[in-house]
């Protein structure tokens, strides 16, 4: 008898246990409250998966990650079912990091694609074969700024390609507000040969996050999967970051990581 009333017990406590999962938040866009534990959701603030949540601006989502779990985006929409299995962020990403220089167009369309989160700056070693920088060989950025057109050259350093945002919205010496500026295109420009000189590489949209606004989320996910292999937690935030932000170059992302955290190169 005493066998048979312990299982039921033994079922409860870990049915509890499964339903109370701390998660750990990375970031907050908006407001978002956990009513039971009565606490304003932001980076760092531990939560459980059982709580009940009061979004207090439209639109408003939470990313947070339980390291056994995953990672999981809790939004207005999806906040009843939120913790299930099926609400996870898919399996930690298996595209490996590009090697060496961009080598061709394809690639470089890939990069300059849709969203692309650019962390302060990006730098992009070019395969100089197909895409030579110097003088009268580069690449520049046309947007819209305030219903005028304005080309932008982008710097470069050898093979090196790098894409500032104080550099890309400063017009005539002056900072401008990167809001009002719409409609970027990627050019490659070469004066004096048979080709057009000026070829449309891509359409896309720069989204710029600054390290220090960043850093805090990604300590959160470092310091989950604490003592896992650099390759784990690399994917780990190179999904975040899509999932969430925008689409990032992950050798580039595996740069910045190393160097922010001081890790061997």
């Amino acid at each position: 008898m005493k066998k048979i009333i312990l299982f039921p017990v033994l079922f409860l406590i870990v049915s509890i246990m499964h339903a109370q999962l701390p998660f750990k938040v990375i970031t907050v866009n908006g407001e978002i409250v956990a009513t039971k534990a009565n606490i304003t959701l932001e980076n760092g603030v531990e939560i459980y998966s059982d709580d009940n949540f009061d979004f207090r601006k439209p639109n408003s989502r939470a990313a947070m990650i339980n390291s056994e779990r995953g990672r999981v985006v809790l939004t207005e929409q999806n906040a009843s079912d939120a913790f299930s299995k099926a609400a996870f962020a898919p399996a930690i990403s298996s595209v490996s990091a590009r090697s060496g220089a961009v080598s061709g167009m394809a690639e470089l369309k890939s990069i300059f694609d849709d969203k692309l989160l650019i962390i302060d700056c990006i730098k992009l070693k070019i395969g100089s074969a197909e895409f030579p920088m110097e003088d009268n060989k580069f690449f520049f950025i046309r947007y819209n700024y305030n219903d005028e057109t304005i080309n932008k050259k982008l710097s470069f350093s050898l093979d090196t390609l790098v894409v500032d945002k104080n550099e890309l919205f400063t017009v005539d010496g002056n900072a401008i507000e990167s809001q009002n500026v719409n409609q970027f295109n990627l050019y490659y420009y070469q004066k004096g040969t048979e080709q057009p000189e000026s070829i449309l590489i891509n359409s896309f949209e720069p989204i710029f996050v600054s390290s220090k606004q960043l850093k805090p989320e990604i300590d959160i996910i470092f310091e989950e999967f604490k003592g896992k292999p650099f390759d784990i937690i690399l994917s780990e935030v190179y999904d975040y970051l899509n999932s969430f932000y925008g689409k990032i170059d992950r050798g580039y992302l595996e740069t910045w990581l190393k160097k922010e955290y001081k890790l061997e190169i």
